[in-house]
């Protein structure tokens, strides 16, 4: 038997931020990363992933955006210096009002929202048109200058690097069960038995596969990408965030994505997800499209909360037994300020912010307070 002090299983990006927050906290901790097939295997390996501090129709600012963008951005900073691969896409976000309702509800938000100085501008149709000439003809846009784009993969896997480097310890071992016994969590593979006295669940979806967690308030979502091949010189565009993204891979190469499909057969990519993106380029881009080749296809499960912000805590009833999970579309952004208060709370016990603790659900408050009057004397 192998000993740690914490077991995560998962190696997303919430998987691979508690590790980095944890071992920044706490130098002398063994901590073991349990990834059962390849780093960002599900949701997190999105091929380009978008940062947008602006969400929903209402271009609302995220949770704690600030806090948000600065762990980010440090993370880039540090993960870029043992990279091969510059890990930023693209500088700046676009949110272009397809109509004079959304534009109304944009400029909205510009007068009552207290936007730190510099993040977001109004641009005029006539500028828009400056910018990104390919675009549909629009009612203006946000521009987001703290939005970016970052190449996930390479992301991930410069994160491994550092972490490693770091200390942390990486297992690929195939399927694996969890069990608690003498005050000791273990994790169990075909060839090894790995125990820690705290272990981290940060498998999106697949949460609620764990016999713990299977009243977890979340739902999976389907989402899919695509790459596009144009050869038209498309220059260095900003992100366009319209019902979903188009991201410039390079001068020549588009991503776009990503389908919202609650309802889905398997994980796969399919025709049905690749004739909605081919229509979002079209809707989006349509003097572009017609030059455009689809040369990729991608697909993943995001898992997400009812109110949309992550979910983590400790087990009501299962002492050292935690989850990470929820992020949703929001993984880059969100991952790291999460994990460094999942930090906190397994090293000293602080308490969770309220507005991401596994408790902020009523369903989860009861089953915690029933463990407690069953425990009583």
């Amino acid at each position: 038997m192998k000993t740690f002090d914490v077991i995560i299983a998962g190696g997303g990006l919430a998987g691979l931020a508690t590790a980095a927050q944890l071992v920044e906290k706490s130098k002398n901790l063994k901590v073991l990363v349990y990834e059962a097939n390849q780093i960002g295997g599900g949701a997190s390996g999105v091929p380009s992933g978008m940062v947008n501090p602006a969400t929903g129709q209402r271009a609302r600012m995220v949770w704690n955006a600030e806090a948000c963008f600065r762990m980010l951005e440090k993370r880039l900073e540090q993960l870029s210096a043992v990279s091969d691969t510059n890990l930023r896409l693209q500088k700046g976000v676009l949110r272009p009002a397809i109509d004079e309702n959304l534009a109304e509800n944009f400029r909205l938000s510009l007068k009552h929202t207290r936007w730190p100085k510099g993040w977001i501008e109004w641009l005029q149709p006539d500028e828009v048109k400056k910018r990104i000439p390919y675009l549909k003809d629009c009612s203006g846009a946000l521009f987001m200058s703290k939005g970016k784009t970052v190449r996930t993969p390479e992301y991930l896997q410069a994160y491994v690097r550092y972490l490693k480097e770091s200390g942390v310890t990486f297992v690929f071992g195939g399927p694996y069960t969890t069990d608690n016994g003498s005050g000791e969590w273990t994790l169990r593979n075909r060839k090894n038995v790995y125990s820690a006295p705290n272990l981290v669940i940060a498998t999106g979806f697949k949460a609620k596969e764990n016999k713990y967690w299977t009243e977890l308030p979340l739902n999976s979502v389907k989402g899919q990408l695509a790459v596009y091949h144009s050869p038209e010189h498309i220059g260095r565009l900003p992100a366009i965030s319209a019902y979903g993204y188009i991201a410039p891979v390079d001068d020549h190469t588009l991503a776009v994505g990503s389908t919202y499909e609650h309802h889905y057969h398997d994980e796969n990519p399919d025709t049905q997800g690749a004739g909605l993106l081919d229509q979002k380029l079209k809707e989006l881009l349509p003097e572009l499209y017609p030059h455009c080749q689809r040369i990729g296809q991608w697909s993943g499960i995001r898992a997400t909360t009812p109110d949309r912000l992550p979910i983590v805590g400790e087990h009501y009833a299962q002492k050292g037994l935690y989850i990470y999970a929820g992020l949703g579309s929001k993984g880059l952004l969100y991952s790291e300020l999460v994990a460094s208060h999942l930090a906190t709370h397994i090293t000293e016990k602080k308490d969770l912010p309220f507005e991401i603790s596994l408790y902020r659900f009523s369903r989860m408050e009861e089953l915690r307070d029933k463990a407690r009057e069953e425990n009583e004397p």
